[in-house]
């Protein structure tokens, strides 16, 4: 019995020995730890802030507090983490091997607080996704419309971004789930759609004046507008296929219509955000080989999505607006290098295909097709 009256129901092990006959070793076995997350923080802003005085502005702390402290954590490890050359501290190679080595501990740490809260919140109160600008704006309604009439107690932060940003977000821990071209590295992820691409121009553009197919060695002297705020405005093909056109960069897909309806240029854009013009004959798709591309857009889980589950609701529901129902993989699985080049396969058998046609069948490409699947499936 202890003290308290109660009793345990296991034995306890004295010390590290059972633990050793058992052949495993338990983290509580270590007596003692010199060094605590607080002093490898300050070490990091240190480094990160360029110095003690940018590392007390960020941290809310004296520059003596952080100089005690990395002293203090220089003296328990037995190494220099730092050297001190004038009025400035450079970081040692044993230092720079174990801040590397920290900067995950700090990472885990966060992670697991992180989870506790949301164990504590259950669904949590909100979540909050990233979504790339090209994303079809019909689905994600549709796809919103029905997560608030599932889950109307959780609210959804949504923010429009570019693929830096997203993986800036996931990488921070602000985004739950991001839309985005490509998988970040050490995060989950599955292919959610691939969205169409097509080389558009005003009907008066002298392009459309040649009256035969559009050649490569056309473009050349070409301006071609660029949405430089999506890096996933124009497939990597199209970008071969043009290396010649000169470019004109601009944020807005705005601007990058007005530039179009004045004749200026031509332009990669996404086909369900240009439908409406290819209808009223305001842009037409050239007629050239390759004019149609396709470029895929992932959904991507931040790392404790797993553990919220208006998170997985929400990305089901993602899933089933996008036209993959049942398409949730186990968030344990990454999209994996093979699955990626299965994907980049498929898309260049596609652009294949659109070569194929006549230049007659060419002249006229878009119009024609308006009604039909704006998206590739």
């Amino acid at each position: 019995m202890s003290s308290s009256g109660r009793e345990f129901p296991f034995k306890r092990a004295s010390g590290s020995r059972v633990g050793n006959e058992m052949g495993a070793y338990r983290l509580y076995d270590q007596k003692s730890l010199h060094i605590n997350l607080r002093q490898w923080r300050m070490l990091h802003a240190v480094i990160d802030c360029n110095g003690f005085t940018g590392a007390g502005q960020h941290l809310h702390l004296s520059q003596s507090a952080i100089s005690y402290s990395i002293a203090k954590l220089q003296e328990q490890l037995g190494l220099p983490l730092l050297k001190i050359e004038g009025r400035k501290a450079f970081i040692t190679e044993d230092g720079r091997i174990l801040l590397d080595r920290s900067r995950n501990l700090i990472r885990e740490a966060i992670e697991l607080e992180l989870l506790a809260e949301s164990l504590r919140n259950g669904w949590g109160t909100r979540v909050h996704l990233e979504v790339d600008r090209n994303f079809p704006n019909v689905m994600l309604m549709s796809a919103l419309r029905q997560f608030q009439a599932d889950s109307s107690q959780v609210g959804v932060a949504l923010q429009e971004s570019d693929a830096t940003r997203a993986e800036e977000a996931l990488c921070d821990h602000g985004a739950d789930l991001a839309i985005v071209s490509d998988v970040p590295p050490g995060h989950t992820g599955l292919p959610l759609m691939n969205v169409e691409y097509v080389s558009v121009a005003h009907p008066e553009h002298p392009l459309f004046k040649l009256q035969r197919h559009v050649r490569s060695e056309d473009l050349d002297g070409q301006v071609e507008v660029v949405l430089s705020s999506s890096p996933m405005a124009r497939p990597e093909s199209a970008r071969r296929l043009n290396s010649r056109a000169l470019a004109w960069n601009v944020s807005e897909f705005d601007t990058a219509l007005g530039v179009l309806r004045e004749r200026l240029a031509y332009g990669w854009l996404p086909r369900h955000r240009v439908s409406g013009l290819l209808a009223d004959n305001q842009l037409r798709v050239l007629p050239m080989h390759g004019a149609v591309q396709y470029a895929p857009l992932h959904l991507v889980y931040g790392r404790m999505a797993r553990f919220n589950r208006a998170a997985t609701r929400l990305a089901d529901v993602l899933c089933a607006a996008s036209g993959r129902p049942g398409a949730a993989m186990s968030l344990d699985e990454p999209v994996s290098e093979e699955r990626r080049q299965d994907e980049i396969v498929e898309r260049e058998e596609g652009e294949r295909e659109d070569m194929d046609c006549e230049d007659a069948d060419c002249e006229d490409v878009g119009r024609d097709e308006v009604d039909r699947a704006l998206i590739r499936p």
